[in-house]
């Protein structure tokens, strides 16, 4: 049986079967179901007829219809319990796709819980809890406040105009004859 925890539950008119991408974009925008099913089936690539799957371009062609704010967020491979453990923050809705399913993930009072169109379960009780996240994973709702978005570069300092160009760029530039300023014969006699 699912649970219905912290807003963090199916849309009203929800169906089962294999709509997992439909159910997902619907629970994560508070659309309906069927509102999202005919813009799924709008934005169709990759079949002649839909039948509730969808791809990640198309998942994303139908957030940007509905304007819904997410951002790209950027990790190492790994398993959605993994995700759970490492990636997740509280109270933050993430889109992950894994192998050949989309499932909703949220931190709730310290506990990762899964949405998807079976309802929601404790990543502990869910079923696809070792399956490796496949696409990239979406934070859903706007960024956090002070918070630079994801995939936002960090930092740098701006590289010094006063600085020469580089002729070359290698493991080894002492091995190169040419290059300004030219090595001393003593480290070139090292190799």
């Amino acid at each position: 049986m699912s649970q219905i925890i912290d807003n963090f539950n199916l849309p009203m008119d929800a169906k089962p079967g294999p709509n997992c991408g439909v159910t997902a974009i619907a629970a994560s925008t508070g659309q309906s179901f069927n509102r999202v099913w005919n813009l799924c089936a709008k934005h169709l690539t990759h079949r002649k007829r839909f039948r509730g799957g969808t791809i990640h371009s198309q998942r994303l062609k139908v957030l940007d219809e509905l304007g819904a704010d997410y951002q790209v967020v950027e990790h190492e491979r790994m398993t959605l319990v993994a995700f759970c453990q490492r990636v997740a923050r509280p109270r933050t809705t993430y889109m992950v796709t894994t192998t050949a399913h989309v499932q909703l993930v949220r931190i709730i009072e310290g506990q990762a819980y899964v949405l998807d169109q079976r309802g929601c379960k404790a990543i502990g009780e869910y079923w696809g809890r070792r399956k490796f996240i496949y696409r990239p994973t979406l934070r859903m709702g706007p960024p956090p406040l002070g918070v630079p978005p994801w995939g936002a570069p960090a930092q740098t300092n701006p590289i010094q105009a006063t600085m020469p160009p580089q002729r070359h760029t290698s493991l080894f530039p002492s091995l190169s004859r040419d290059q300004s300023p030219a090595q001393a014969p003593t480290q070139l006699s090292l190799f």
